[in-house]
């Protein structure tokens, strides 16, 4: 373990050498200076895991000094020192984000190093926080985008690497998986980032409303048409549009998008003018279009045209690891929004959110948190705290299952098994092996080989606690 850095700031020289050489250890590495303006900008270029900061300084006070300080490096902590008749002063500065003060003369050295011992810890508490999070977000994350599954680490180099090239891309999933979310990452690391993103869902609108929008329209081109408008592929020149549900697109809107794919040119409705599309086209669907295909309900040749690179985001119940990680990230987000306290959440309300199959993926989990916090009067969340649609969910899952073939019947049935017998029990795998009559290894094998994270990933997500507090 390195040694932590401490820097004692006091005008007086003979008081920073008497305590420099109080704190003199192993464990620590102790330097001073008597001006305050060439301490911060030491703490600027290496930061300190704790500062002895004086109240009163000829050149900068102490109060003066705390906050750029703080400023510079938020996990440094900071002890004031006060002469007696100064403690509501070094009061005073503990509410700006001084840890704790100490009051000269010194009478007891012992009591200042357990003190200083104690503040070390929880610096070095900050900065390892600082650090988890910082790796987290590297490992993890993708521009605002967290995952702790396999899957979507492959679909995030995906997105890396197909985001600088200036191709039609195609992405398939669910409802609430994240498409466009992940189109609008496409666009913001692409060469084209500069430009605009415009999205339109291509279901539930009528036909000539969507033309109108995509290619936009002369005046007089229909009733109602009293200007020249612009359309979408227009108003997205030099940047990306997203095509969103491109599956609903009708049959003759089909033919258009086709031309533009081959061409880059287009027509406004009504009109004979040749405009140019200069745009980054990204399309998505929850639908198997190559069924689609094969029932003559979407166009062969504009599937090709669209399918040059294909994203596949898996659901929400294919990446049950990712469960205890986002919920994590969105009571941190919500909590913040709504000025909450809320900050964890118990292990066996995770085990029931890993337990919940999300037919609404990671959208249905986010509004579920999101409702959870604006609600919640504690600092943690619990199963109380869960819709009642969750909360009763346990089951007519066995019932869902009886359709499915033995094998696959089977093996949903020990997936569930063995989260409901977690959930009982707390996520204390010794109980709940003790229950199902395995081995405690047989246990975790038989979760792994399911996809289901441990017990222990389930608690340390849950418990993570990415920001000191």
């Amino acid at each position: 373990m390195r040694r932590a850095r401490i820097l004692i700031v006091d005008d007086e020289a003979d008081i920073c050498i008497l305590l420099a050489e109080a704190l003199a250890s192993e464990e620590w590495i102790v330097e001073w200076t008597t001006r305050p303006l060439q301490a911060l900008d030491s703490i600027k270029s290496e930061p300190f895991d704790l500062v002895l900061l004086d109240i009163k300084m000829p050149e900068i006070s102490g109060l003066e000094l705390l906050p750029q300080i703080k400023q510079a490096s938020p996990e440094t902590a900071v002890t004031m020192m006060s002469a007696y008749g100064n403690v509501a002063m070094a009061v005073e500065a503990m509410k700006e984000g001084a840890e704790d003060y100490l009051e000269k003369p010194f009478q007891d050295f012992e009591q200042v190093r357990l003190a200083i011992s104690r503040l070390v810890a929880t610096a070095r508490m900050r900065m390892e926080n600082r650090i988890l999070k910082q790796q987290l977000e590297e490992k993890f994350s993708l521009d605002g985008l967290v995952s702790a599954s396999p899957r979507m680490q492959e679909v995030f180099a995906l997105v890396r690497k197909v985001a600088p090239i200036n191709t039609t891309t195609l992405i398939y999933g669910e409802t609430g998986t994240g498409k466009e979310l992940i189109a609008r990452t496409l666009h913001r690391n692409s060469k084209r980032s500069e430009g605009p993103f415009v999205s339109v869902n291509c279901g539930g609108l009528p036909e000539g409303l969507l033309e109108s929008l995509l290619f936009g329209h002369e005046k007089g081109a229909f009733t109602g048409a009293i200007r020249r408008s612009r359309g979408y592929f227009e108003e997205a020149e030099g940047g990306t549009l997203f095509l969103d549900e491109v599956g609903e697109t009708p049959a003759s809107l089909q033919v258009k998008l086709l031309r533009v794919l081959q061409e880059r040119t287009f027509q406004r409705v009504g009109g004979a003018e040749e405009i140019t599309a200069e745009v980054r086209l990204i399309a998505a669907t929850n639908k198997d279009l190559e069924s689609e295909v094969v029932n003559n309900k979407f166009r062969q040749d504009l599937f090709y045209r669209l399918n040059v690179i294909t994203i596949a985001l898996p659901s929400l119940r294919e990446r049950k690891e990712d469960i205890p990680f986002l919920t994590k990230f969105f009571i941190d987000k919500y909590a913040k929004a709504f000025e909450r306290s809320v900050h964890n959440i118990t292990s066996k309300a995770v085990h029931h959110l890993c337990s919940f199959d999300w037919p609404g993926n990671v959208r249905q989990l986010e509004n579920t948190i999101e409702r959870a916090v604006a609600l919640s009067d504690s600092e943690q969340l619990d199963l109380s705290d869960l819709t009642a649609e969750l909360q009763d969910q346990t089951g007519d899952w066995i019932s869902a299952i009886i359709n499915l073939p033995l094998k696959q019947a089977k093996q949903e049935f020990e997936r569930r098994y063995l989260i409901e017998n977690l959930r009982l029990h707390n996520g204390r795998v010794t109980d709940a092996a003790r229950t199902a009559g395995l081995p405690r290894q047989n246990y975790h094998r038989k979760m792994k080989q399911l996809g289901l994270p441990s017990s222990r990933e389930l608690a340390d997500m849950a418990n993570l606690q990415l920001e000191h507090s």
